[in-house]
């Protein structure tokens, strides 16, 4: 036998093994970036970060929607150095909308050529965007658009807020048309007569929109409770559902809203649950969900991605502590950028679909995640030191059988990642495991081995997060297969990887450290982000399933619980009847809050309650509050009213200690007060007895569903409120 000195041996070695990688190398398994995209990345978190960027600060008072609103200009978008258009997602813009949010539009009256309310008028401010000062509305977004595409960026897509009349909405859609707009962010507004809608399907089809109705603030209801389940407002006999199926109809995306980064995934996964169960199999609900910058998630659910994540992190600071409400905790999404990357290369692959458009089903068991907030956290105070829960079922899937989740140690009680995966209309499959958030582990992945059901062996597969193992079962036997090819979505080229796989009958298994490995191997350096690959298997009589991989589903019953209007306030304070309206009793003295739900809710706009009240008893404790609340408990809602005792009127978001910034006002005798809250501005006017104060309140409200009281330690007579909203 022939022997080599150990040093050819090794360069021998080393070349057959260069060459049987070389051997290898297969297709590209990523096509070209689609025209276009629903999929955006949107500037709204950088805005919040730059406010203070720099700097320590030492409380929240500058961290205002108002002062996001100024940090969107031309030196933000466009300087070299770190503009968000020059800078951000460098591998991924063409597969991204780049999207301008709240702030982009002028603020003088005057300069609204075609009318429309603050924030829905389509004319660049020209003190932030001096370059397009002097043009026409329509040459603005026209020369906007083209600097955002010659930047590399699929296009421009645009914010707005409120609501327009047909005629304003028809000049609005023209100048998208003659600019080649092709997206309309509608945060709020133009739900009762879609003006914008219907604009759009007249002049120009090809124009995105985008609704919201609101989802009670970032978190779902009764998330201070101790329960099994923590259903979201879209549930049937939510406040939010009638609002959500109506807009459904009448949009081409429906964005499930904002969500704290600590429970991100289990708070929106809900949301996207409770929404398909009512839309699956129904055509009339024609938009695609946006479930925000849960990107991973989006690859097994086929829905659509606002990326908000941006690579700033230590920047500005809190008493020491990097500051970010919108990307906080240790699940760092600073530093997963590549996550964004890879869903827009998988987009390519299998665009998101519908809500309305194949079955969906899910698991009986939920899963809860529950962390504690602080106010490095969120800018909802009233969650500061408090647990937070949020639930979703363990296990979703759309188009597929439910895929199979054998978790370490669950059966002595362990933990499971969330597990989703959906066959698109194209035949191609998502597979997604997510992280999970406990009160000691604020962000961990647990792994599970996840059996999936492929239907058609011959198509693409996608597969994001980490596993233990996967096994993909197929329709038939896999005697055929010649290739097996692989390729991390950020790579160019894919791996035969047949021989690092078991192949048994109709099924593959693949180890988590192969995920683990390839689905980073094109990563950048630093990145934290989940593996994210996709898999084709290649070779002769590849399995096509049946119908038996296709589950037949019965879709919920969308109609809502009846709600009754019987007028009667109910909550923590005791409430009877008095000639002039209600007496309001706080039984200890803890802050005490009765609720009605409206009618309708209100989403945007303004509205404007009127009532009176004094005091109930004669103590130097006395107050009166009128309530304003998202939802039944009252956790997102505007406070307003008097301080009686101290001769103060006052106004603030609700939380565990009622305080705010305060005006002098004698309050002897009957008080007459006036509320006038915008939606869309986040702002709110209280007038009592002509004394008059002003406050902005944050995202944590997002629409008015319940009206009511609030006292504490007092007893205190109020009038019923009388509530009118704006109409158009």
């Amino acid at each position: 036998m022939t022997r080599f000195p150990a040093r050819i041996a090794l360069t021998l070695a080393f070349a057959i093994q260069i060459a049987s990688l070389t051997m290898a190398q297969g297709p590209d398994l990523v096509p070209p970036a689609r025209e276009h995209t629903v999929n955006y990345w949107c500037t709204w978190y950088a805005q919040n970060y730059w406010i203070g960027r720099g700097t320590n600060l030492t409380d929240l008072k500058s961290v205002t929607n108002a002062n996001a609103r100024d940090e969107l200009n031309e030196h933000s978008l466009f300087n070299p150095i770190d503009g968000w258009a020059t800078t951000y997602l460098p591998n991924s813009r063409n597969d991204f909308i780049f999207l301008i949010d709240h702030g982009w539009q002028t603020k003088v009256d005057s300069e609204r050529i075609a009318g429309g309310p603050n924030f829905f008028n389509l004319v660049t401010d020209p003190r932030d965007l001096p370059r397009y000062a002097n043009l026409e509305p329509q040459e603005q977004l026209r020369r906007f658009n083209e600097d955002i595409k010659k930047l590399g960026w699929n296009s421009l897509g645009i914010w707005t807020r409120g609501n327009v009349t047909p005629e304003q909405a028809r000049a609005f859609v023209q100048w998208s048309k003659f600019a080649g707009i092709t997206y309309w962010k509608i945060d709020g507004g133009d739900i009762t007569q879609f003006n914008s809608f219907q604009a759009k399907e007249e002049i120009y089809p090809e124009l995105v929109l985008e609704y919201v109705t609101g989802a009670g603030g970032n978190i779902n209801p009764k998330w201070n409770q101790e329960l099994p389940s923590y259903p979201s407002v879209y549930e049937v006999g939510g406040t939010q559902q009638q609002n959500m199926l109506r807009v459904l109809q009448h949009t081409d995306v429906f964005r499930t809203y904002d969500a704290s980064p600590l429970l991100m995934s289990s708070t929106t996964l809900r949301r996207t649950h409770d929404i398909l169960k009512q839309t699956q199999q129904q055509s009339i609900y024609r938009g695609v969900l946006n479930i925000q910058d849960d990107c991973n998630i989006a690859i097994g659910l086929g829905v659509a991605v606002a990326s908000k994540r941006h690579p700033n992190i230590g920047e500005r600071l809190l008493n020491g502590e990097d500051l970010h409400h919108q990307l906080s905790g240790p699940r760092r999404m600073q530093k997963r950028i590549n996550e964004a990357d890879r869903f827009g290369r998988w987009s390519r692959i299998a665009a998101p679909f519908p809500a309305g458009e194949g079955v969906y089903l899910s698991s009986e068991t939920e899963l809860v995640d529950r962390c504690r907030f602080s106010p490095l956290d969120t800018w909802a105070s009233q969650t500061y030191g408090k647990v937070v829960s949020q639930s979703v079922p363990a296990i979703m899937a759309r188009n597929m059988p439910l895929p199979k989740v054998d978790s370490d140690g669950v059966e002595s009680g362990g933990v499971a990642p969330f597990v989703c995966a959906t066959t698109y209309p194209n035949g191609a499959t998502g597979i997604a495991t997510e992280g999970r958030v406990s009160i000691d582990d604020r962000w961990f992945h647990p792994l599970a081995k996840v059996s999936v059901q492929i239907k058609d062996a011959s198509k693409p597969i996608g597969v994001v997060g980490h596993y233990r193992q996967l096994q993909l079962d197929f329709g038939g036997s896999l005697e055929g297969v010649t290739h097996v090819w692989a390729q991390d979505l950020l790579a160019s080229e894919s791996t035969d990887i047949i021989d690092q796989v078991t192949i048994q009958g109709n099924t593959v298994l693949i180890a988590g450290e192969l995920i683990d490995r390839m689905g980073v191997s094109a990563g950048d350096k630093g990145d934290t982000s989940a593996p994210g690959m996709v898999i084709q298997l290649a070779g002769e009589s590849l399995p096509v399933a049946g119908n038996e991989f296709t589950p037949v589903v019965t879709p919920v019953e969308s109609h809502p619980k009846v709600v009754q209007a019987d007028d009667q306030y109910r909550g923590s304070a005791s409430t009877v009847a008095d000639p002039k309206g209600f007496r309001v009793k706080a039984t200890g003295t803890a802050p005490a809050v009765v609720l009605k739900r409206l009618p309708t809710s209100i989403n945007n706009g303004s509205l404007e309650v009127t009532w009176t009240m004094q005091a109930g008893r004669r103590s130097g404790k006395q107050n009166g509050f009128l309530v304003l609340s998202s939802e039944e408990d009252a956790n997102s809602a505007l406070v307003a009213g008097a301080w009686i005792g101290s001769d103060e009127i006052t106004m603030f978001e609700n939380a565990e200690v009622w305080e705010g910034p305060k005006r002098p006002l004698s309050c002897d005798g009957e008080l007459r007060c006036r509320l006038e809250v915008n939606l869309d501005t986040r702002t709110a006017k209280l007038k009592i007895n002509g004394v008059k104060m002003e406050t902005a309140f944050t995202e944590s409200i997002t629409s008015v569903n319940y009206i009511g009281f609030g006292v504490q330690g007092a007893e205190t007579v109020f009038s019923e409120p009388q509530l009118t909203k704006e109409s158009l």
